[in-house]
């Protein structure tokens, strides 16, 4: 996570397209309605609704198949017999058929969808987490862009300020030619990077406006700083391996794959169906009864080894789902630690980042009294200049990658949710 706000600035001067610099005002959300915007317009939140509303259907197909099946039929025969003679005959009927027992494969079924469910839910939770991260970042890259903008501003002014100097002090004899020139080459300079700048914050709303929606510049409300649970490295792992959504729904997947391998293995049991008819015919023959009463028992009992080969299958799918979930938690475990020590790695840098900056302002402040006093050149206070620009920009850019490593291990673990953020939830469940 080191350098976050950097990269993704960087991130979007290579991927964007370029953007004209005369865009409109930007629009100001605030964080709760960019996050309902956001999940209103991402495809992995509607592919996840998707799945659940799939596995409520599987669910109401398992209990179908415990109930009985009722049918209706009607019928018409013509029939051709020697010496001309000619029969026609309708009929009309209805059959009910119970399944007595099938090897147990519509109670394995219901069991698993309602794990498909679970599953769906798990999987529905940790896009709208991701969604939600991906929110934060933008936003915090947006607002990173735009006081490192800010900041472009002020170095211009002192600048500006540095070159009227200059050219008072040469005006009178006592500054070199070369100290002006040396001002309007600094002052050039900082213009050339504030347009840079501006481009970055431009590129860094697009991206944000992307993720909402929405086309035109888009600022999000400084979201609040969270708070990260004060716990040693272990019990956040352990934190993450029971309430990461993702986890859950890996666990829940490989339960899915348990069952499906469980109604396989049941393709070679015997199966028992009761069954019954009443038909009516418009000419009544004894070869075709009215009511008829029917207790069937099948039994698969080989069929060339299909049913095991089957079975291995599906046994097999269910050690592949156990792999990846295995692997799953590896990497949620790497990457709680990461995040854990990136911050480690932050809040050990927060009394140099102050100081540095403390410093940098100071020693300009003094250079351009020596400068006024003659005992400095233009150039050790351009040199001053250019030490708090970079002190400051440090600063900025410290501040959100803090912001943003303190969500990411929320995040890690499971944690990051609208509640810490002080988001309201709409609820929108997908059909049933």
């Amino acid at each position: 996570m080191r350098g976050l706000v950097t990269n993704t600035i960087l991130a979007l001067l290579l991927a964007a397209p370029a953007v004209s610099l005369s865009a409109t005002d930007q629009q100001v959300l605030t964080l709760q309605e960019a996050y309902h915007l956001a999940l209103q317009n991402n495809e992995d939140i509607r592919i996840a609704q998707e799945d659940l509303v799939q596995g409520r259907l599987l669910k109401k197909q398992a209990y179908s198949i415990l109930l009985p099946e009722l049918t209706a039929s009607a019928g018409y025969s013509r029939l051709h017999f020697a010496g001309d003679l000619e029969v026609e005959n309708e009929s009309y009927g209805v059959s009910l058929s119970q399944s007595i027992y099938s090897g147990g494969r519509a109670f394995i079924a219901l069991k698993g969808a309602k794990m498909t469910i679970a599953a769906a839910e798990y999987g529905l939770a940790f896009a709208r987490q991701s969604i939600l991260m991906e929110l934060l970042m933008r936003s915090y890259a947006v607002l990173a862009a735009g006081d490192l903008l800010q900041l472009e501003d002020e170095r211009i002014e002192r600048v500006s300020e540095q070159l009227r100097s200059a050219r008072a002090k040469f005006e009178v004899g006592e500054a070199a030619k070369t100290d002006v020139l040396s001002a309007k080459v600094a002052l050039a300079t900082a213009r050339k990077d504030r347009v840079d700048a501006e481009k970055n914050l431009v590129l860094a709303q697009r991206r944000l406006g992307d993720l909402i929606g929405l086309k035109d510049r888009i600022k999000v409300s400084p979201p609040r700083d969270v708070d990260v649970p004060s716990a040693d490295l272990e019990d956040l792992i352990g934190i993450a391996m029971e309430e990461r959504q993702d986890l859950l729904q890996g666990s829940e997947l490989v339960g899915v794959s348990a069952q499906q391998a469980k109604e396989s293995a049941t393709r070679g049991r015997p199966e028992v169906d009761l069954s019954a008819s009443v038909t009516e015919y418009s000419d009544v023959s004894p070869f075709a009864p009215e009511n008829q009463v029917t207790l069937t028992v099948k039994w698969p009992f080989y069929q060339g080894g299909l049913v095991k080969y089957q079975t291995q299958e599906a046994y097999s799918r269910v050690r592949q789902a156990e792999q990846a979930y295995e692997k799953q938690a590896k990497e949620i475990s790497y990457a709680v630690e990461e995040a854990f020590r990136e911050i480690q790695t932050l809040m050990a840098q927060n009394e140099l980042v102050e100081t540095s900056l403390e410093n940098a302002r100071e020693n300009f402040r003094l250079e351009r009294i020596r400068f006024e006093l003659g005992d400095a050149t233009n150039l050790d206070v351009l040199v001053a200049q250019g030490g708090l620009s970079s002190a400051e920009n440090q600063a900025v850019i410290h501040r959100y990658d803090t912001r943003i490593a303190k969500a990411d291990l929320l995040f890690s673990i499971g944690r990051l949710s609208p509640d810490v953020l002080d988001i309201v939830v709409i609820e929108e469940r997908p059909e049933r």
